[in-house]
């Protein structure tokens, strides 16, 4: 799961706002593939950007499991879930 809310709301609200991923790698335009180990994650896998949603702080681990994603790969995640919701990106 990528989170996608601010600091700043996370601080104050109960849930975040994710974006799940899966290991199965069906490309689509609306998914971002990531790279064994990218952002931490163990294997490769899409993350993906048409069901962004809100979850519980207490049903995700408290600690990331790698570094934060890189600009490139987050611009990548901005425009796959804006063509999700039908916004030009």
């Amino acid at each position: 799961m990528l989170v996608l809310s601010v600091d700043a709301r996370n601080d104050r609200a109960t849930d975040v706002m994710v974006v799940p991923c899966s290991t199965n790698l069906l490309g689509g335009p609306t998914h971002v593939r990531l790279g064994l180990s990218e952002g931490g994650v163990p294997r490769p896998c899409v993350l993906k950007c048409e069901q962004v949603m809100t979850v519980k702080k207490t049903q995700i681990d408290e600690l990331p499991l790698g570094p934060p994603l890189g600009p490139a790969r987050l611009r990548e995640v901005e425009r796959a879930v804006a063509r999700a919701i039908g916004v030009p990106a």
